[in-house]
């Protein structure tokens, strides 16, 4: 059932199990219901990073409910944050503020909840729903200044956040790490044939087909221009170039149009595989070589560079 929240017009979808007369059901603090409502705004101002937010939440409301798993997923923002397995009795709200989609939150556990407990759920949700909304507007700046605005793939300073991040990961855990380092053949020449609406289309074109053809692990940004960098966690040289040929392929297959003509194009590739304690820019700088090798090499090809 739907339901209006008080003092609001935020609206909850009410998903239960089911409701059975009142349970005694032992709390993990002694702390007053009254006073968790009354100081929770307090707490839930302190940040605007979604993944900091709920967790406090979830903390809070342990301090006055027993249950066994917490649940959060905003699909449109890649975001999901899961506290255990799923039991069989939930709440499942589905939270809208003003029109606005707030995400999905859940609460299971092994038996079933009060109405009690349901009423004292809302009256919290109400409180969390304006710091939500917040944090919200604030991921969602953070995630479109690290993205190119033509293409939608992640940018140049998202690139160089994640290649450090991936780096130190893949050092900590001694797995691979592959950087592809790509960019179209005679790009100015489509320009110059085309105009340059065209050569956005193909840019275009391109990331679409990047993002088609990558795996679900890769990470694919516009490095500028042309030039376009993936990040291969977990991928030695040889599953890169795997990867790189396939994606090599689909481009030579990709048609564009600028509302009279049809035109193709290619690209050229330069692959890298990390070594031990190898920095970022190096690791970079030896897939660029590789497609300068590509390049004078008679383009439309992939080259690896050797380990250091």
């Amino acid at each position: 059932m739907e339901q209006q929240l008080p003092n609001n017009n935020s609206k909850l979808s009410l998903v239960n199990g089911g409701l059975t007369a009142p349970q005694p059901v032992a709390s993990n603090s002694s702390v007053p219901a009254e006073e968790i409502v009354n100081r929770l705004p307090a707490v839930l101002q302190t940040t605007l990073i979604l993944e900091d937010l709920l967790p406090l939440f979830e903390q809070q409301l342990r301090q006055v409910m027993q249950f066994d798993s917490f649940h959060y997923q905003h699909m449109t923002l890649n975001c999901q944050i899961d506290s255990d397995t799923q039991r069989h009795h939930r709440c499942h709200y589905k939270l809208d503020m003003n029109g606005q989609y707030l995400g999905d939150l859940t609460l299971t556990r092994r038996h079933k909840f009060t109405e009690k407990q349901i009423a004292l759920i809302e009256d919290l949700l109400c409180q969390l729903v304006y710091p939500l909304r917040n944090c919200l507007l604030y991921k969602q700046a953070l995630n479109s200044a690290l993205l190119d605005d033509l293409t939608g793939l992640g940018n140049r300073a998202a690139y160089e956040k994640s290649l450090q991040r991936e780096i130190e990961l893949a050092q900590r855990q001694q797995s691979e790490l592959s950087l592809i380092i790509l960019d179209i053949d005679n790009f100015k020449a489509i320009n110059d044939a085309y105009g340059h609406s065209s050569g956005d289309r193909a840019l275009k074109a391109l990331a679409e087909t990047i993002s088609q053809t990558m795996r679900r692990s890769d990470m694919a940004f516009r490095f500028g221009g042309e030039e376009f960098v993936l990040l291969l966690s977990n991928t030695d040289a040889e599953a890169a170039a795997i990867v790189a040929e396939r994606l090599r392929i689909a481009v030579s297959e990709t048609l564009c149009h600028d509302g009279k003509r049809g035109f193709g194009f290619t690209v050229s590739l330069g692959i890298a595989q990390l070594d031990a304690e190898e920095h970022g820019y190096h690791l970079f700088e030896r897939a660029d070589m590789a497609l300068y090798q590509a390049k004078q090499t008679g383009r439309n090809t992939a080259v690896c560079a050797p380990q250091s």
